[in-house]
């Protein structure tokens, strides 16, 4: 496929009559902040007087006269609160997301109530379950169970109170992440002498001002770059530091207040902490199942980590002799590493900075689309972008065969305001028969200055690009289903991130790379020895960069795990920091404070973790068959993967995909490949 295929203007997919235009149902993206709110108002008044209408008949409860009723009331109110959610994200106009978030938080109390709904609990209880299937009698034990986890059980007064602290923790973590959004930080050079190292494409878009200085800020299209090529160890230091620094201090009693909100909680729930709150309905179930996880994950991690590391020092020290120790600067614990980089070009002839010439925008999006279209047999049509919430972003309708499949949104460029990682966001779950699922990637890979289908893209983004896809295509297979609690919104958290981590490897393989990588301005394909050589390159660090990941798994577990009395969320983060890494965070850093994690993944940060571990295991029927496009292990992967959703337990996802329960085979296998392809080499000229 030379490109995304385009439809004509003005025509769309459908799916009864649901999905159609550029709209969502009854909150299109057009509509005002206080259009939004009157919306939003109406729609919830609507569903709470038609569940107590539906609450309130009499007769036996069956799947046909409550269950599906009740599960499209909780549809409708889902919407209100992903438009919502999406809207305070990624919405230009402030008022709009400030819109956006009141009617996410309102959604969320009408579904908070709804789980302390003692009438509603004891009718799903009571249902007939007596010939349905295994989907629903699985949709129908996790409501039960989440409305038990919510204190349904308990008295009138403990509910209340339960709901209260439940709703002010969707306030407080709106806050906590609308801070980072909006609290960029920046710092200025004088010129660009003080950019040596840079990119042309980086240069180009960075010129200096009228007082004759240069503005940079601590959005990833700016500051990934730095960390990787800056000369000067100065820029890099400052700029991590701000980068360490974001929504500091206003961000410091939120988090606090988020900690002692959930911690009450779960201990008005009869749990020790949060953390066993938060896990307990995962694969994992337990902390002390994690801890043990973790270590494991570690002892097989620190040697190598510590190795490459002291082959970062001693590069470090061809520049700097007297250099005592790595700064963070200077690797990739956080960011991406400058001697990491050196080593790279040094011994495996890879430059990441010369390596951004093959990968303009425009050519990695549609040698993806390609990919998927031969993998998955879907087909991408191209929407016209009017009335959406930005010029940039592109919208997608996605069908498989002649039948249509869902429909996405790239949002990729940074922008004041708007939502500073990467995520794809859920807008629309899709329901079999009723409506077709919608979601969104939203990134910040671009520069805003620039075109974007030739903005050149680091290679690191590629991956990340890769990984958040994964995401989106789990969402556009899984949205077929009969349920909302059968979606794959509602699938255990510690295993949603292995189909994105799995989808990551067709960037990093050379065969699928060497597909789209090519010098737009030269015609060069990326030389095929370079390929294989940045499959070398790329696992030095390998074990570094996942032992950062067991780290802060620790500290997003040991956040949420004592009691939050005194409890100095910078203080808990260096010392859990220290067990993994003899690098300490410097003084002035707070990096607790811009960790959106910490909000939705709470206390099982461990999903990377974890997911990964999965990951590998699920790469193997691929990697057994030679190659990652072979269609029919494509075809299996999608429908025992992708397909179901949550239509069951995620671990017999995997078992059913592989024939039997995953293990830690091939991710050990895949840290000593790294050890093994990453040995120190001759040097090279890149």
């Amino acid at each position: 496929m030379n490109g995304p295929a385009s439809r004509p203007p003005g025509t769309s997919l459908s799916a009864s009559g649901s999905h159609t235009g550029t709209s969502l149902g009854e909150f299109p993206w057009s509509l005002s902040a206080s259009e939004l709110e009157d919306r939003a108002t109406s729609n919830l008044q609507r569903a709470e007087t038609e569940l107590s209408e539906l609450l309130h008949r009499p007769g036996a409860r069956t799947v046909e006269n409550f269950l599906e009723p009740l599960d499209r009331i909780l549809l409708r109110v889902r919407d209100i609160a992903s438009h919502g959610h999406f809207t305070f994200a990624v919405h230009s106009d402030e008022g709009c997301r400030t819109a956006g978030r009141e009617a996410s938080e309102a959604a969320e109390r009408f579904f908070n109530g709804f789980r302390v709904n003692d009438d509603a609990y004891r009718a799903l209880g009571s249902l007939v379950l007596e010939g349905a299937d295994e989907p629903t009698r699985f949709c129908v034990a996790k409501m039960l169970r989440e409305m038990r986890r919510s204190g349904v059980e308990k008295d009138a007064a403990s509910r209340a109170r339960l709901l209260e602290l439940n709703n002010e923790i969707d306030r407080v973590a709106n806050q906590y992440a609308e801070n980072i959004a909006k609290l960029e930080r920046t710092i200025e050079v004088s010129g660009t002498n003080d950019l040596a190292g840079l990119p042309p494409d980086f240069l180009a878009t960075h010129l200096p001002g009228a007082d004759g200085t240069i503005r940079i800020t601590t959005r990833y299209p700016d500051f990934h770059p730095v960390m990787a090529y800056a000369q000067q160890p100065e820029l890099r230091r400052r700029l991590l530091s701000e980068f360490m620094n974001r929504a500091y201090p206003e961000n410091l009693p939120v988090l606090d207040q988020l900690l002692a909100q959930r911690y009450e909680l779960a201990t008005s729930l009869g749990y020790p902490a949060y953390s066993a709150y938060a896990i307990e309905d995962k694969m994992m179930e337990r902390p002390e199942a994690v801890r043990t996880f973790l270590d494991r994950v570690a002892n097989v991690l620190r040697q190598p980590a510590t190795a490459d590391l002291a082959r970062f020092l001693a590069r470090k020290r061809e520049d700097e002799p007297s250099a005592e120790r790595l700064e963070l600067w200077d690797s990739s614990l956080f960011g991406e590493g400058y001697y990491d980089g050196k080593l790279r070009a040094e011994e495996f002839g890879v430059d990441t900075k010369l390596l951004r010439a093959y990968l303009p925008y425009g050519q990695v999006r549609d040698g993806l689309f390609a990919l998927c279209e031969e993998l998955f047999g879907v087909h991408f049509h191209r929407l016209p972008s009017d009335g959406l919430w930005h010029p940039s972003v592109e919208a997608y309708d996605v069908t498989l065969g002649n039948a249509p499949l869902g429909r996405f949104f790239l949002d990729l460029v940074p922008r004041e305001g708007k939502f500073s990682h990467a995520a794809c966001f859920g807008i629309r779950d899709g329901i079999l028969g009723l409506r077709l699922p919608q979601s969104a990637l939203v990134c910040n890979f671009l520069d805003a200055t620039g075109p974007a289908e030739s903005a050149r893209m680091q290679y690191s983004d590629v991956i990340t690009f890769f990984h958040e896809f994964g995401h989106l295509l789990h969402a556009l297979f899984s949205g077929h289903g009969r349920w909302l609690y059968t979606t794959m919104s509602f699938i255990e958290w510690d295993f949603v991130e292995a189909p994105s981590q799995l989808f990551e490897e067709w960037a990093r393989n050379p065969a699928t790379l060497a597909r789209f990588a090519r010098n737009p301005d030269t015609g060069e394909t990326i030389p095929a020895d370079l390929l294989e050589r940045l499959r070398a390159a790329e696992a030095l660090g390998r074990s570094v960069r996942w032992l950062r990941q067991v780290a802060l798994a620790a500290i997003s577990l040991e956040l949420y795990d004592r009691p939050p009395a005194g409890l100095d969320s910078t203080e808990t983060f260096r010392e859990v920091w220290a067990r993994y890494f003899t690098h300490p965070l410097e003084p002035e850093y707070h990096p607790s404070m811009a960790w959106g994690h910490l909000t939705g993944y709470s206390a099982f940060y461990y999903t990377y973790v974890w997911s990964l571990v999965i990951a590998r295991d699920l790469l193997r029927p691929f990697l057994e068959k030679g190659t990652l496009t072979d269609p029919e292990t494509a075809a299996r992967y999608a429908r025992e993967i992708l397909t179901p959703g949550s239509t069951r337990p995620a671990s017999e996802l995997v078992q059913a995909y592989l024939g039997r329960e995953f293990d830690f085979v091939a991710f050990e296998r895949w840290i000593r490949e790294g050890l093994e392809l990453s040995r120190p080499r001759p040097r090279a000229t890149a």
